[in-house]
């Protein structure tokens, strides 16, 4: 059986430090102690069951990692050649209406989905 290179402890660490939750709150989400979620935080793996509230705590899906579609790439190997033909970028950036005036937004995506 193949290792993945998954270490979820730092992936958990990430989205909290993404989401500003610190161990404090994220322990009074899953009702541990803030010792617990420190442990969590150094393994590189965990069980399901463990995982499974965390993504219910964090609202984030940590399965995805973890994914076997027939699609996927597999971003762990060592020399893998990524080369895209379509690629799909979700980006979120908080504009103020100034920003959203000068970068003509509002008729760019009618524009869009109009077509």
């Amino acid at each position: 059986m193949k290792n993945i290179n998954i270490h979820i402890g730092n992936i958990i660490s990430d989205i909290m430090k993404n989401q500003n939750v610190t161990m404090a709150e994220l322990a009074r989400r899953l009702e541990v102690k803030p010792q617990s979620v420190d442990y969590l935080l150094k393994r590189k793996s965990i069980d399901t069951h463990t995982l499974y509230n965390i993504s219910i705590a964090l609202e984030y899906d940590f399965a995805k990692f973890f994914s076997i579609e027939k699609k996927q790439t597999n971003c762990d190997k060592a020399n893998y050649d990524f080369s895209p033909k379509v690629a799909k970028v979700l980006l979120e950036v908080e504009l103020n209406t100034e920003d959203i005036i000068k970068l003509n937004l509002k008729d760019r995506v009618i524009k869009i989905l109009n077509e």
